[in-house]
């Protein structure tokens, strides 16, 4: 995985980070997620059900990207919401 560098700096913020905020931030991040996930999931459907032919026709490559990326959207808040729970726990 590449990070830029931040990787460890990362580690250490949230190793320091009180469970509370770590928790606080995992929330807000699965609700950007779950938002994301969302948009993407009415955005294939509507190019799944446009009409074949024309110009205004969806190509694979679009819908493709698109499953794609919601796999990888569904992932995150899969791991986000195993998370939290894991971070309350521990308190």
């Amino acid at each position: 995985m590449y990070c830029g560098g931040m990787c460890g700096r990362v580690v250490t913020e949230v190793t320091t980070m009180p469970r509370d905020e770590i928790l606080r931030k995992t929330k807000a991040v699965s609700q950007v997620l779950e938002a994301l996930r969302n948009e993407h999931t009415q955005t294939l459907s509507s190019l799944q059900s446009a009409p074949a032919g024309g110009d205004s026709s969806p190509s694979d490559g679009k819908i493709n990207m698109l499953t794609k990326s919601l796999e990888q959207l569904e992932l995150g808040v899969s791991e986000a919401q195993v998370y939290a729970p894991r971070v309350t726990l521990q308190n």
